[in-house]
């Protein structure tokens, strides 16, 4: 089975993104709320994917990105912000991300399940792709 590590300031969007994640059949090993403790996660689980939230404080997304990617380059990481500009979505592609997805991510919305799917086949085939974000 896929393992997932979920890093992401809001406790809220951690539970969501919990349940999204776990009904692709995807087991979540771990859950952190901020980049120290999502590298400490990561060291610990050595999950197959993890998804990453931008701004969090401590340490943030993009620098927990580069930390994790410099001691595992194969770590396949899709980061995950309700900002999005193209200077942040660049960032986190050359630094390694396999995707960027932007918040939010509904459980009952077909448009964001199929973006954290497409976002997820690009992990397993570790593909860079950047989604546009949806309009509703």
């Amino acid at each position: 089975m896929t393992t997932a590590l979920l890093v992401d300031d809001s406790k809220f969007m951690v539970r969501a993104m919990k349940q999204i994640v776990e009904s692709f059949d995807i087991d979540v090993v771990a859950t952190a709320g901020d980049g120290n403790e999502g590298l400490e996660a990561y060291r610990a689980h050595q999950p197959d994917v993890t998804l990453l939230d931008v701004t969090m404080p401590n340490m943030d997304g993009l620098q927990c990105l580069q930390a994790i990617r410099s001691e595992y380059p194969d770590a396949k990481i899709i980061m995950v912000s309700a900002i999005r500009t193209e200077e942040t979505v660049q960032r986190c592609l050359d630094s390694g991300a396999v995707a960027f997805l932007q918040k939010p991510i509904r459980p009952n919305s077909p448009s964001d399940l199929a973006r954290l799917s497409d976002a997820l086949d690009a992990a397993k085939n570790q593909t860079n792709t950047a989604h546009q974000p949806e309009t509703v």
